[in-house]
């Protein structure tokens, strides 16, 4: 057998041993949890790049009761979501287990960064994690954005069953963006969509 596996080896050009140690690399990788999240997160990384959100200018409007949202900042401050009335509001639901809200979070953030001085914006990125665990992965990342743990019944205009899920919420209460699963959230379509919604 030894022989056997050495000749096949030998045999074998430098692109195919490659493809073999990646192959045998990534089967080790998906036997543990934090291996298939990572390898899972480079997967819709790349996704994330990719796939553009689109706009809906006649969404679904909240209705008023839907903005009564109590949530946990990351620090311990409690908001709700009803003081962003009247603000261009951009919510995206996650989970730090999740490959795909993992993938999209470099884009989010770049999106953060060209809009963090806007007082006409504001970003909430809710999850039912743990508060512990939820700032460890944050850090971890140095990702700036306003993180939340949901500390009431998610309202119905915003209920899913599948994470990631992003709503972007007009100036006037409209879901103009709903969107699941990952996307380029911090490219230059997203950035003219949200600027354009500003200005309205």
């Amino acid at each position: 057998m030894k022989e056997r596996i050495k000749k096949y080896w030998e045999t074998k050009s430098i692109f195919s041993k490659a493809s073999d140690i990646f192959f045998i690399i990534f089967v080790i990788a998906m036997l543990f949890p934090q291996g298939r999240l990572a390898i899972g997160g480079v997967i819709n990384r790349v996704k994330a790049l990719i796939v553009q959100p689109g706009i809906n200018e006649n969404g679904k409007l909240v209705p008023e009761n839907d903005f009564n949202w109590n949530l946990q900042g990351i620090s311990g401050s409690e908001t709700n979501l009803s003081k962003s009335k009247s603000k261009v509001i951009f919510i995206n639901l996650w989970a730090t287990w999740c490959p795909p809200c993992v993938g999209e979070m470099p884009e989010i953030q770049k999106l953060y960064e060209h809009f963090k001085d806007n007082e006409n914006i504001d970003f909430y990125l809710i999850t039912n994690d743990k508060l512990s665990k939820i700032k460890s992965f944050v850090e971890k990342r140095a990702y700036t954005f306003p993180v939340y743990h949901s500390l009431s019944d998610t309202p119905v205009s915003f209920r899913t069953r599948s994470i990631p899920t992003t709503f972007v919420i007009s100036k006037s209460g409209r879901i103009v963006i709903q969107k699941t699963g990952a996307a380029n959230w911090g490219g230059d379509k997203m950035i003219n969509i949200v600027e354009d919604l500003i200005k309205k």
